[in-house]
């Protein structure tokens, strides 16, 4: 047995198409054995079977098809009316089929089509019948009307019926999106919430040991000794390592600022010179822009770690389409991208852009720099 979710989510109309198939083949097998009991046609017995090799070959495809009518629905059809109505003329009894033949012409065309068929297979039976009983003239029009009267209604009531099953799917398809959605909308809420508690407890604790560790070294005095001078240079290091990841753990600094705003205060805190360019201008939604925030923290903060670089240049441009590029680019010492798997920055960073839509790429060649480039669409 599937899950609960995949039992939600299958589509009960199509959980029934094999009764309709086992309730076409009982059908069928009634009307042969009553056109044989009552010592009908044999002909009329290969006209059913051949309504079968019709249904085989295009009704089923007709029936089941998400869109009717269908070209296999057609040919169906105009299979059925053929063979129905030659059937009907050598043996009567051959109407039996209809009580089969009707419903599947309502579940293979739309509603108007369906009809005129329905008609063209009920009419010549109904005035065969009233006229071998030598009914009134009057009389056969009453029971013709009534039983397409009947029939169309059971035709109305399964395309409904299979209306309103296929939007029923239609609903439980985009509610399952939608919970999707905000279960990975939640899951971003939690992770930023996370982060900016960690950024916190990262703040009161490691930042503030370290600088107190550098005043005390500060306060020694004792500049000469190298273990002490040494220990002021890693204290310092980790100092600025520990503000460094600070940083990338807080939320992107959007609060009351434009992305252009947000770009140039990360290049302004940041220890190595920063050109920032930027081209064009354009809306940028807000989870674009925090993408790109992000993006550019941890683009900075892996030119810091590894680049050992001189200057670095960051480059916004809003572009047709629409959709907005940024490129962050160092002179540093470089590497293969293809040589070495992302780290858990980089995946992080891809795994939010391409959720909306965007491409990473990072270029690069040993003692040539580093560029990552994001692109991001700004439409909906």
């Amino acid at each position: 047995m599937g899950s609960p979710v995949d039992a939600r989510a299958e589509n009960a109309w199509l959980r029934s198409y094999p009764f309709w198939d086992a309730y076409f083949a009982i059908v069928l097998i009634a009307t042969i054995i009553t056109i044989v009991v009552d010592g009908g046609a044999p002909a009329a017995v290969i006209l059913l079977l051949l309504i079968t090799v019709s249904y085989a070959l295009w009704g089923r495809q007709a029936v089941r098809a998400p869109v009717a009518p269908t070209k296999e629905g057609w040919w169906h059809a105009a299979a059925m009316i053929v063979l129905f109505t030659a059937a009907d003329l050598l043996a009567p009894q051959s109407a039996v089929a209809l009580s089969a033949l009707i419903p599947m012409t309502f579940m293979a065309l739309r509603r108007a089509r369906a009809v005129a068929v329905t008609v063209a297979m009920f009419t010549g039976p109904a005035i065969q019948l009233m006229a071998d009983n030598g009914s009134h003239p009057l009389l056969i029009a009453v029971a013709i009307v009534l039983g397409l009267s009947a029939s169309t209604l059971l035709g109305v009531f399964i395309d409904r019926l299979g209306r309103q099953n296929t939007e029923r799917a239609r609903l439980i398809a985009e509610l399952d999106r939608t919970r999707e959605e905000l279960a990975e909308v939640s899951k971003e809420a939690g992770m930023l919430a996370e982060r900016e508690r960690l950024a916190g407890d990262i703040h009161d604790t490691l930042a503030q040991g370290f600088a107190s560790i550098v005043m005390l070294l500060q306060a020694a005095g004792d500049g000469h000794d190298p273990y002490v001078r040494r220990a002021m240079e890693t204290a310092r290091e980790n100092l600025s390592e520990t503000r460094a990841l600070i940083a990338a753990l807080a939320p992107p600094a959007l609060e009351g600022a434009s992305l252009e705003e947000a770009l140039g205060r990360l290049a302004k805190g940041f220890e190595l010179p920063v050109e920032v360019s930027v081209a064009g201008a354009a809306d940028v939604p807000a989870l674009v822009a925090e993408a790109l925030v992000r993006a550019a923290q941890e683009g900075l903060a892996n030119v810091r770690k590894h680049a050992r670089a001189r200057s670095v240049r960051l480059a916004l441009e809003h572009v047709p389409g629409p959709a907005v590029r940024m490129s962050i680019a160092d002179d540093g010492r470089g590497f293969d991208p293809s040589a070495g798997g992302d780290g858990y920055g980089l995946r992080a960073m891809r795994n939010r852009v391409t959720r909306l839509g965007g491409t990473v790429r990072i270029t690069g060649f040993p003692g040539q720099g580093t560029t990552l480039a994001v692109e991001l669409p700004c439409s909906g």
